[in-house]
């Protein structure tokens, strides 16, 4: 059987992202500021809507973003470095070039969102509503999906390597392709997962997943 659990490796801990202790300390912007197509470093947003609008780029760095929208958005750059997203909407959003490095998307909505390509390290993902949501081709190593729906997103051919998936729902999602060497999958729903035999080989699973893997792969246990 491929699927397995190991545990002569572990796997490594997810780095947060590296951010002031007070949002005090931080610039709080409007949205004018917040769609410059320049980078913006230790900046604090609440309570903007920037909906349907297609900025140049998006580079943020040690900044927090409170109910902020880019709800159908499309950027063709997009990098967030040591961000925290809390409630924040991005469905529907095209981000292409998505590049996130020890960002935190809290209670956020994803829901359709395509971040085709993307380069994810270190990115936490809980509570969030990622129904729909796209990565394909992407790399998300080493991060964190937490309590979080992803009924029916899209991981054909990514490169999950590392990644949790905890309490997360991952119904009909399509991973043919994948890479899940020591992605644990252990409390994650699998029900109608899309994968293939050799995608879940190296994934760390439970006894119970194990089974359910095996009659999605066509192995009959008696």
């Amino acid at each position: 059987m491929p699927a397995r659990r190991t545990q002569n490796r572990k796997a490594t801990r997810r780095t947060p992202p590296d951010l002031p202790a007070s949002i005090e300390t931080l610039n709080p912007v409007l949205v004018d500021v917040l769609l410059a197509a320049h980078r913006l470093e230790e900046v604090y947003a609440k309570d903007i809507d920037v909906a349907g609008i297609s900025p140049a780029s998006v580079d943020y760095r040690n900044s927090i973003l409170e109910r902020v929208s880019f709800a159908n958005c499309t950027a063709p750059s997009v990098r967030l470095r040591d961000v925290r997203m809390v409630r924040c909407d991005l469905s529907n959003a095209v981000l292409r070039g998505f590049e996130a490095t020890r960002v935190e998307f809290i209670d956020c909505r994803l829901t359709g969102m395509k971040a085709i390509e993307c380069h994810w390290r270190d990115v936490l993902v809980e509570n969030c509503d990622a129904r729909y949501a796209q990565f394909t081709d992407g790399r998300v190593q080493n991060c964190e999906f937490r309590a979080s729906r992803f009924t029916e997103a899209d991981f054909r051919s990514t490169n999950l390597e590392g990644t949790v998936f905890a309490g997360a729902m991952l119904h009909r999602a399509e991973l043919s392709g994948a890479k899940l060497r020591q992605t644990d999958l252990r409390g994650a729903d699998i029900g109608g997962m899309t994968v293939r035999a050799e995608d879940v080989r190296g994934a760390i699973v439970s006894p119970a997943q194990a089974m359910e893997l095996a009659g999605l792969l066509g192995v009959i246990i008696k």
